[in-house]
């Protein structure tokens, strides 16, 4: 009986995102305070932190979900990921994925409403990469993929990835929808690319029936309390 009570339980496996870890809390900013007691909450609660390979596996049936489980992403490729994520994580030993925007990263111009932080070099997300860290694809642009033509889509998401691997030396599997959204032909168009999971907003926790190119996620929001992070998940 126990055993099949466990294998009925819908499984529960929240994704956390971040953008930026950063001295200014703000709606986009986590202070590295608050990330370190947020790790140190999630360590003593006897969270198994999983990485997105992992969830992969589960997604697709492969694996069963840890009993507590979560996963950590940050958007975008913002420079506090190197100053202050990556050096505790390693400490940790816990891993983490950061999605990237590869027009940035080549010295692009970065939209007025997207600047409220310093963005990463190649070089500096090679040494996430030696760190531990995985890298993903946050497209080309950083356009919203429900505004972008279905002609465009695949520049945006097979460009985006070519470019990642090119620069970096390693597969890239894993993508994360611009703004968390997404239509129908561009969730398509990410699945056809071969990433193994796609993860996008929603403020949901993932459950029974969780689609690995369709994966909601909870945003950290920066001036909230650690008591609120806790309900988060635990809720």
């Amino acid at each position: 009986m126990r055993l099949l009570n466990r294998f009925l339980r819908s499984p529960r496996l929240p994704i956390l995102y971040y953008h930026e870890i950063g001295p200014k809390a703000s709606k986009h900013v986590v202070t590295p305070q608050a990330f370190a007691a947020q790790m140190g909450w999630l360590g003593s609660a006897r969270y198994q932190v999983l990485s997105m390979d992992e969830v992969a596996r589960i997604a697709t049936g492969r694996a069963p979900a840890p009993e507590r489980a979560v996963a950590l992403t940050f958007d975008d490729g913002r420079a506090g990921v190197l100053r202050h994520v990556a050096p505790l994580l390693q400490r940790l030993g816990w891993p983490a994925t950061i999605y990237a925007v590869t027009d940035w990263l080549d010295g692009k111009p970065v939209p007025e409403a997207d600047r409220y932080s310093d963005f990463l070099a190649w070089r500096d997300l090679a040494a996430l990469c030696d760190a531990g860290m995985t890298i993903g694809s946050h497209t080309c642009s950083h356009r919203n993929l429900k505004k972008v033509p279905e002609a465009e889509l695949r520049a945006e998401v097979e460009g985006s990835r070519r470019r990642l691997e090119e620069q970096l030396g390693r597969s890239v599997a894993h993508f994360s929808f611009p703004k968390g959204r997404a239509t129908r032909a561009a969730r398509r168009a990410v699945r056809n690319a071969g990433y193994r999971t796609a993860v996008r907003t929603g403020q949901r926790v993932n459950g029974r029936g969780l689609h690995p190119h369709s994966l909601f996620r909870l945003r950290v929001h920066g001036e909230e309390s650690l008591e609120r992070f806790q309900t988060l998940l635990e809720a």
